[in-house]
């Protein structure tokens, strides 16, 4: 599969943008553990807002997540796209960051699409879409997250802008069909409130 040149000029644009303390920082909210806190509030709200119900809700989003991350990661073993880090060609012009033991931050090997930003925008869908009555300010919160952890990947230089933005399409696909049916035969829409 051939991919466009502009790709791999957007991507450079955005890793070359390095400074020591994005480094550390980028590093920190690309890693999946850094976010467990938000993911185990997630539950806690789940089940505050629809107590015996919560249980189709805490499936749906698993069945979200799962169908995401498996998509990608079919899609990347047909495809077989290098990373931006493990492509010879660019060895001279990309900025990797050097974690804690010294090793250089490359991730696997293939890149397309991009499972963090498919199971970012996924999880981000699926919290407006079944919370979004309750906090007006979450639309904005959830689509930060996850531009900025979408972002924290051409920084890391282990996507490229293509990666990305296919990965958002994988995760609003699952997301959006699997959050309608649960909201449409689970829920019924009536545990739906306004403040």
């Amino acid at each position: 599969m051939a991919f466009p040149a502009f790709d791999t000029e957007i991507f450079l644009f955005f890793n070359g943008m390095h400074a020591p303390w994005a480094d550390k920082f980028f590093l920190i909210v690309t890693n999946t553990w850094t976010w467990l806190p938000v993911y185990l509030a997630a539950i806690f709200f789940i089940f505050k807002k629809f107590k015996k119900k919560g249980f189709w809700v805490l499936l749906t989003v698993a069945l979200v997540i799962l169908c995401t991350d498996q998509t990608c990661n079919l899609v990347k073993r047909t495809v077989q796209r290098p990373r931006p880090s493990h492509t010879p060609e660019l060895a001279e012009n990309i900025q990797l960051v050097r974690q804690s033991n010294g090793e250089y931050y490359r991730g696997g090997h293939y890149s397309f699409p991009s499972g963090h930003a498919a199971n970012t925008a996924a999880f981000a869908l699926f919290l407006i879409l079944f919370f979004r009555e309750q906090r007006r300010w979450l639309i904005p919160t959830a689509i930060g997250w996850s531009l900025l952890l979408s972002y924290s990947r051409l920084y890391l230089g282990v996507h490229y802008p293509i990666d990305i933005l296919c990965g958002w399409g994988v995760g609003v696909f699952w997301s959006a069909l699997l959050s309608f049916l649960c909201l449409r035969f689970f829920i019924k829409n009536n545990q739906i409130h306004h403040p």
